[in-house]
């Protein structure tokens, strides 16, 4: 059975940096354990809600998807939703394509929005090439919508009531770039044979020296064993010397309306594998498709038998990791209250209030909302691509989950430098950030990605709020928001960038001890955050009258090999305070109160080799703490 979903809810993720779609990727948000196959018209985030009618319109091309067919129809066998509010009812109804509108009703059904996730049969099943799906959804809440995902909006409709005479309205025209979260299941039926490349990956860890292999899916659409196929696997990247093709024959023949998956668990996969080399890189992978549907035919077209993705083998650490929450003021608390028990020191929240008569709201908040084009409250985003949409009882798991993800990226960016200086006569900072790339090699070539075009500078002043019960930071002005790179970051390459910061009437100290300069590197269009970082303005302070400077935190060997000792000081003889060591999950390990001017701290302390968090809250004169944190390396 195949899928033809107009738009899916991506509620996976993938540690690997997808950088290159196509048509018909969709990520599958319906069990896997069934036979039907899945596919979407385009690329599925839910990036956008639309407030307004309870009758939408969906229109389902079928023809479209094979061009080369004579005959390319669908038969329907179920509506799929995903709607946002669970407790209503809600209709479906199929219809024929009448000149670009709904037509002639040919089946309809009902069914009690019992869960997020809607399958609902029909009685009769429907064929087409063109077919419409109207859903009736009549909600009791307050401020009514329905999930809409990316796509021009050109195949959803709205029931428009503002004219005199009715009528559905493209998303479009209407000027909302969204598809709806409404979708049909059933099969295809074709005048000819078809098989599919419908998957294809790269499975292991992305880092140098790391054995990775290739995965992917083959579908046969038709009424023919599939014999003699096999994917032809070709791998290129910056460095010329790395450049590998590979054969991979499916051993077996695939029956008609199956599907063929070939991944870790699949016999001869170890001799698919390969080392990536020592140095980070960005990999260009493609696969093609080639088969016989029977012996006594020719090699099928090559027409959806090609995917070609970007991944990068990559090395670095982020300084930080990012969430940010976009709320209400009055409900906020629903979604602090979850995230403050997660004790994640590496993983720094935002908050932003983009509704303009809350308190705490201002204007940058509502550029950054509009900028991810979000339409409803409350959302989070963990590090620029990992969402959750409104506040439900899964929030607390896929929270957790995120953050974990998160911290499992690396970077191409190998550090970053802010140089603050203080100019006392224009009452202003001068500031620059200067990031480097230490290893990485990246093309640079029109023809391919170029992963630093492609992304974005943002750069925000925060400002520290008690609300909630804790303080938190929140917004305050953008210095560069969504701004593109100015030149090159290739490897051994520095990219700097300069810029003011205007006092406004907030003296040095106010701006140390309540404001924090955080700035990062995103994918345009509120994409991933490939690079995060902050800086505190505590070293452009005038006088040590004014404000206490942040020691430095002093800690090696690091890494620690063996069966060493780590030795944790500050400058200056300072005393520690309190000293808190995480694992990468937020899992506490190691706490020490009242730690004095050194700790040491041995191997066997550490529960395994990797990476750990160190979190040192330093006491402050007038009963104020800072906090200081640094990575640990483990190498046992």
């Amino acid at each position: 059975m195949k899928y033809a979903l107009l738009a899916l809810l991506c509620l996976s993720f993938s540690l690997a940096l997808a950088l290159e779609s196509r048509p018909g990727s969709g990520s599958r948000v319906w069990p896997q354990d069934s036979r039907e196959y899945n596919f979407s018209y385009h690329s599925g985030t839910d990036d956008f809600h639309f407030y307004g009618s309870n009758i939408w319109a969906v229109r389902f091309n079928f023809a479209e998807v094979y061009p080369q067919s004579l005959a390319s129809e669908f038969l329907v066998s179920k509506a799929l939703l995903w709607l946002p509010q669970t407790g209503d009812s809600v209709r479906v109804e199929l219809f024929t394509d009448f000149y670009g509108g709904p037509g002639t009703s040919l089946a309809s059904a009902q069914a009690e929005v019992t869960s997020n996730q809607l399958e609902i049969p029909f009685s009769n099943p429907v064929q087409g090439d063109s077919l419409w799906l109207v859903v009736t959804y009549n909600t009791n809440f307050a401020n009514r919508f329905v999930a809409a995902s990316a796509g021009g909006g050109s195949r959803s409709y709205y029931w428009n009531t503002n004219d005199v005479n009715p009528y559905f309205q493209s998303l479009a025209e209407a000027g909302f770039n969204s598809e709806l979260l409404f979708g049909l299941a059933g099969d295809f039926v074709l005048s000819g044979p078809d098989l599919q490349l419908t998957e294809f990956e790269l499975e292991g860890s992305l880092q140098p020296r790391q054995q990775v292999g290739p995965t992917f899916a083959i579908y046969n659409h038709s009424d023919l064993t599939v014999y003699d196929a096999n994917v032809m696997i070709t791998v290129t990247s910056p460095e010329s010397a790395f450049v590998l093709q590979d054969t991979v024959w499916v051993p077996e023949p695939i029956p008609p309306r199956s599907e063929y998956v070939f991944n870790a668990q699949s016999p001869g996969f170890a001799g698919h594998q390969f080392s990536l080399p020592d140095q980070p890189l960005q990999l260009k992978l493609r696969a093609v498709l080639d088969t016989l549907i029977a012996p006594s035919l020719p090699a099928e077209p090559l027409a959806n038998n090609r995917i070609t993705i970007n991944r990068f083998s990559l090395a670095d650490e982020y300084p930080v990791w990012l969430a940010e929450n976009f709320l209400r003021a009055g409900n906020s608390v629903q979604i602090t209250a979850t995230q403050d028990p997660f004790d994640f020191p590496a993983v720094h929240i935002l908050n932003y209030f983009p509704i303009l008569s809350d308190s705490l709201a201002n204007v940058p908040a509502q550029i950054r909302f509009n900028w991810y084009n979000f339409n409803t409250l409350p959302r989070t985003v963990v590090n620029g691509d990992l969402r959750l949409n409104g506040f439900s009882a899964s929030y607390t798991g896929q929270y957790q989950q995120h953050c974990q993800d998160a911290q499992a990226l690396k970077t191409f960016v190998s550090g970053s430098n802010c140089r603050l200086e203080h100019i006392p006569q224009n009452d202003l900072i001068s500031a620059e950030i200067t990031f480097s790339n230490t290893n990485t090699l990246l093309w640079a070539t029109a023809n391919e990605y170029n992963l630093v075009s492609s992304s974005c500078l943002n750069v925000g002043i925060f400002r520290k709020v008690f609300f909630d019960g804790a303080e938190r930071y929140v917004i305050d002005r953008w210095i560069a928001h969504g701004e593109p790179l100015s030149g090159p970051l290739g490897a051994g390459e520095e990219l700097s960038v300069s810029f003011n910061v205007s006092l406004s009437n907030l003296s040095l100290a106010e701006l140390a001890q309540g404001y924090r300069l955080y700035y990062w590197l995103q994918l345009a269009g509120g994409g991933r955050i490939l690079y995060s970082a902050y800086s505190d303005f505590t070293d452009v302070v005038a006088s040590q009258d004014e404000v206490c400077p942040v020691p430095e935190l002093r800690l090696g060997p690091n890494p620690l090999r063996g069966n060493g000792s780590l030795r944790i000081s500050l400058a200056g003889g300072r005393k520690l305070g309190t000293v808190r060591i995480y694992n990468l999950r937020g899992q506490k390990i190691i706490e020490i109160a009242g730690a004095g001017d050194e700790l040491n701290l041995s191997a066997s302390q550490f529960p395994a080799s990797g990476i750990y968090l160190l979190r040192v809250e330093h006491p402050l004169p007038q009963g104020k703490t800072t906090i200081l944190n640094k990575k640990i390396n483990i190498i046992k």
